[in-house]
């Protein structure tokens, strides 16, 4: 009898340690909750301190660290995330969801502040200095590019490095982010200069998708294709046009319609039209600061882009 009372006991003991745990636990996440900032003041305290950093660089500074992948916000897309990428019969992405994601990787381009700013900074270099920066800056990142993707292409790896090293060296889709954002800032400030550099990066783009169409393994296709390829047609052809000395020429009058010119915020404005998107509650943002430029096309088929091509290489 004695030992039932003494395991009642401990029972009773047990039973009671659990719930007083449990009452603690419960205060403690309510108090936890009451008291964690919403998520849009927190990525509003990291847009301030990115602000406030972009501030202090030069434009040769700017440019240098288009390839830090801190500063290429995920938008949400437009397109909206999670969406699904139809193949055809051999197994390559589907035309209509090659723009989808054509346009997403230009979303993503626009929705960093440090490419406005580079975009305004160079703008307001003579068209010479702002040439010859670009120039430097994507012979760089594309030597950097190549060496990781043909790595990659060599092995048939899809673990691409997509974020930084311990040290804060940008690996490969920070150099990719910096190839299509430099190859949109040198068509919207038609930076003829640079037109060669602009069609030997397409040559080679147009050399990776061949190369990757040839690949049987669906996986590895899709893969290549969706992160890899610097095949992007709206920026593509927003550089090779934006750069041609040949703009005025008949035959490209078709194009000149299509290259539209799109207002963005400034760099430092305390809302850019993509911070709508992930700023929980705003539902619109008037900021106070100045519109920039940015000229590109919202639509391009391969088939348009094929005959841009072939107009841009007349005599």
């Amino acid at each position: 009898m004695k030992k039932l009372y003494i395991i009642l006991i401990l029972i009773v003991v047990a039973v009671a340690h659990i719930l007083i745990i449990g009452y603690h636990r419960h205060k403690r996440t309510n108090v936890l909750e009451e008291y964690i900032p919403p998520a849009n003041v927190v990525i509003e305290e990291m847009i301030n301190q990115q602000v406030s950093a972009m501030k202090l660089l030069t434009v040769e500074e700017t440019v240098q660290q288009l390839d830090r992948m801190e500063y290429y916000f995920w938008p949400g897309s437009s397109i909206g995330a999670g969406t699904l990428f139809g193949t055809d019969e051999s197994g390559n992405i589907a035309a209509e969801s090659l723009y989808k994601q054509d346009k997403i990787e230009l979303e993503k381009i626009l929705s960093s502040r440090l490419f406005r700013k580079a975009l305004q900074d160079m703008g307001e270099l003579p068209k010479d200095q702002a040439s010859i920066l670009l120039k430097k800056e994507l012979d760089n990142a594309l030597k950097n590019y190549l060496e990781l993707y043909n790595g990659f292409f060599e092995s048939r790896s899809v673990s691409f490095r997509r974020g930084e090293l311990a040290d804060g060296r940008p690996v490969f889709t920070g150099f990719r982010n910096k190839l299509l954002a430099l190859m949109l800032i040198a068509g919207s400030l038609e930076l003829t200069d640079v037109h060669y550099k602009i069609k030997e990066v397409d040559s080679i783009a147009q050399n990776q998708k061949e190369e990757v169409t040839r690949i049987e393994d669906t996986h590895i296709k899709i893969n290549y294709t969706l992160g890899a390829l610097l095949h992007n047609n709206l920026i593509l052809s927003s550089g090779l046009y934006g750069t041609s000395p040949r703009k005025g020429d008949a035959a490209l009058k078709p194009f000149s319609d299509q290259f539209s010119i799109h207002q963005i915020v400034d760099f430092s404005a305390p809302g850019t039209e993509y911070d709508t998107m992930v700023l929980h509650g705003v539902q619109e943002l008037v900021p106070d600061e100045e519109y920039i430029n940015v000229h590109y096309f919202e639509q391009m088929t391969n088939e348009d882009l094929d005959e841009l091509r072939r107009i841009l290489a007349l005599p």
